[in-house]
């Protein structure tokens, strides 16, 4: 089953095929992850909201501005009816990055979803590199060049934080307990490379799926 590869572009115009292709993905798999454009949707909270009520409505056949968003006790976002007040039966993540977001939903168990720029440099030192990485993936980046490890470092970032987001621990979840190739029974993860014309290195996307958890 696909999790972030290959994510669509979500427009804010309803018409677009993109829709169409969103709506076939759900049908089928029942979990989708979107990439979109700040400048298209709107910048931080209002962009993410307006983006979260398009899809999620689009998704459940309900009007954009009936789908509301709460958070639980560990301040994960959940959708909820804004008519009914009753949570709607989905799971979502969204991530925000660089004037990009991107957004999961799944009916199949609970989601999380990461982005970030593939030449960020995220583990500089040795103590940031044990915080991210399993000590089985040390030992395999010791070998690439700098411009390698940075890469991979990043991938497997998204991955493992896209998994603490699912988890619902967030910061509090030990991303070097997880191997990145090896996801712990019950889950699903993938990443995907997305181009861009911000950055000639484009953005690793994670996505993270705890199967049959409840949303």
């Amino acid at each position: 089953m696909p999790l972030a590869e290959p994510p669509l572009e979500l427009l804010p115009d309803p018409a677009a095929p993109v829709w169409g292709h969103l709506t076939a993905r759900w049908r089928r798999h029942g979990v989708v992850v979107g990439h979109a454009e700040e400048a298209r949707w709107g910048g931080g909270r209002t962009g993410s909201r307006a983006l979260v009520a398009a899809t999620v409505g689009h998704l459940l056949h309900l009007p954009a501005e009936r789908v509301g968003l709460e958070r639980d006790r560990r301040r994960r976002p959940y959708p909820v009816d804004r008519q009914t007040g009753e949570r709607l039966p989905v799971d979502l993540n969204l991530s925000h990055t660089d004037g990009l977001f991107l957004l999961g939903v799944s009916r199949k168990g609970r989601i999380g979803v990461d982005v970030e720029r593939a030449d960020r440099d995220i583990a500089p030192g040795p103590r940031m590199l044990a915080h991210v990485c399993h000590p089985g993936e040390r030992d395999a980046l010791a070998e690439l060049s700098r411009r390698a490890r940075t890469e991979a470092i990043a991938k497997l970032w998204v991955c493992k934080e896209a998994v603490a987001k699912a988890d619902g621990r967030g910061l509090l979840f030990d991303l070097s307990s997880v191997r990145a190739d090896a996801p712990p029974p019950g889950w699903r993860l993938a990443t995907t490379r997305l181009p861009s014309r911000r950055t000639p290195a484009g953005y690793w996307i994670g996505a993270a799926l705890r199967e049959g958890s409840a949303a």
